[in-house]
């Protein structure tokens, strides 16, 4: 980075949500009791949090990145999934609650019902 040049908050959040989801969390998978299998940690989340099908704001974005550590928590504590839905692609399970005294929503997902989840979104509930 050239001298003087300043890095931006959203650029540092991005940079060390990126540390963080490609570092510590992918590779790193516990099986989550839900589904007593891992929900791998892949690119195709990251490309989905950062370039999404519809438009987010950078604060919409901070928030996405600030909660990724309760995420992975929710994903490897979660009894249950909260809401189910199948589409051409493939099926989406979605976990909500309230952690680290936030109310967030992760969700994952299939290509069928019982076969490898991955994880895939991830929202701050208001």
């Amino acid at each position: 980075m050239p001298k003087g040049k300043r890095v931006s908050k959203f650029d540092r959040a991005r940079r060390k949500a990126k540390m963080y989801y490609f570092s510590y969390w992918s590779g790193h998978e516990k099986p989550t009791p839900a589904f007593k299998q891992k929900i791998l940690v892949t690119r195709s989340g990251w490309d989905h949090l950062i370039n999404p099908p519809h438009k987010r704001t950078k604060v919409e974005q901070m928030e996405r990145f600030a909660i990724l550590p309760l995420a992975r928590k929710m994903l490897e504590t979660a009894q249950t999934f909260q809401e189910h839905r199948k589409d051409k692609i493939g099926h989406y399970f979605a976990f909500s609650g309230y952690i680290g005294g936030r109310k967030i929503k992760v969700v994952v997902r299939s290509k069928n019902f019982e076969g490898q989840k991955y994880f895939y979104s991830l929202m701050v509930l208001w």
